[in-house]
């Protein structure tokens, strides 16, 4: 994979209150959310580099997105990503935001350098849906949008269920 467009498929555990860079503290609810990215660059800033560097441990927070990872009681439980030239970032943010639920607490959060006037490219799904339903939705948002997903293998450190 050398450049494309990615999203995080994030469950929080219980209720959090992080710092989050210059956003300052963010409260996040339990349940599902999901962070859209892009990745244009070749290395680190492939696609790959991208990712992995978002599934490690040993990071230093540098993206609004860091903050939240860092957390024990947030994991990563899929990655959905796809091979694109083209910026889809936030095509992708515009259609998953249809199904989030609101959340004024994620204003700007990934996306204070977005040119499109995205609210946010972290989304709250919410506690209700399982793991599979969100991917489903998620991987029909990218094939809505032309491109063509794939689950990124990873093996988790941490367990999930």
């Amino acid at each position: 994979m050398s450049k494309g467009v990615y999203s995080l498929l994030i469950r929080v555990k219980k209720p959090l209150s992080i710092r989050i860079g210059a956003l300052g503290v963010r409260r996040f609810s339990p349940g599902l959310y999901v962070y859209v990215g892009s990745a244009m660059g070749s290395g680190a800033q492939s696609l790959e580099g991208r990712i992995r560097r978002h599934l490690s441990d040993a990071k230093k927070a540098r993206w609004h997105i860091d903050y939240l990872l860092l957390s024990r009681d947030a994991e990563v439980v899929k990655v959905i990503a796809s091979e694109t030239v083209q910026k889809a970032e936030c095509r992708v943010v515009e259609e998953l935001a249809k199904m989030g639920l609101p959340n004024p607490e994620l204003k700007g959060f990934g996306s204070s350098d977005c040119s499109s006037g995205c609210f946010s490219h972290l989304i709250y799904l919410g506690p209700a849906q399982t793991i599979e339903e969100a991917s489903e939705k998620i991987l029909a948002v990218y094939r809505q949008l032309g491109l063509k997903p794939t689950l990124f293998p990873f093996y988790p450190e941490r367990e999930n269920v």
